[in-house]
């Protein structure tokens, strides 16, 4: 009778543990065309890329988001706000002594990640601020320029469990940028 209960219980077990792994998240992309999309997240201010790379830092934090991740190699910056709202912001040199910022912005949902596609949401939810930060104007970039890919927000890893620590992250997901 012991060993029949233990091996429900076992049972029991595996199956809420086989509930419980995380599902795979839906990412569902904007529907409007690349170009649109690249000119609404995308713009050029002056200054040399590592100071605003910097001040994308100071703005993402004085809005209220997390940093997840920072990567020199790739000029690149992800952070978590409420975390429902996650955005990744790409920042590239472009001569003459100015930089093209592109910011990639999502949503989570049940099962899923959405791509934000309103031109009112990068204007209002971070290039003004970016431009207030700086002080500097921003301007849109032409439809003809080229503009660095947008960067797909890094998910927060899961907090540790059961009082165990987890490995730190890979050093390429913890680079600081450069100074």
């Amino acid at each position: 009778m012991m060993n029949r209960r233990a091996l429900l219980i076992s049972v029991g077990i595996l199956t809420l543990a086989g509930c419980a792994q995380q599902r795979q998240m839906e990412f569902v992309a904007s529907r409007k065309p690349a170009t649109e999309l690249r000119i609404m997240q995308t713009r050029v201010v002056d200054g040399d890329a590592d100071d605003v790379m910097r001040g994308v830092i100071a703005t993402l934090h004085d809005l209220g988001y997390r940093i997840t991740r920072a990567d020199a190699a790739t000029a690149t910056v992800s952070a978590t706000r409420e975390a429902s709202l996650r955005l990744a912001v790409v920042v590239q040199p472009r001569p003459p002594g100015q930089t093209v910022v592109r910011a990639n912005a999502s949503l989570l949902g049940v099962g899923r990640e959405a791509q934000i596609d309103s031109p009112e949401f990068y204007t209002r939810n971070f290039f003004t601020p970016l431009a207030e930060m700086m002080q500097r104007q921003l301007a849109r970039i032409a439809e003809a320029d080229a503009a660095p890919e947008a960067a797909r927000p890094i998910a927060e890893r899961a907090p540790a469990r059961s009082g165990s620590r987890a490995a730190p992250p890979p050093a390429s997901e913890t680079q600081e940028t450069p100074r």
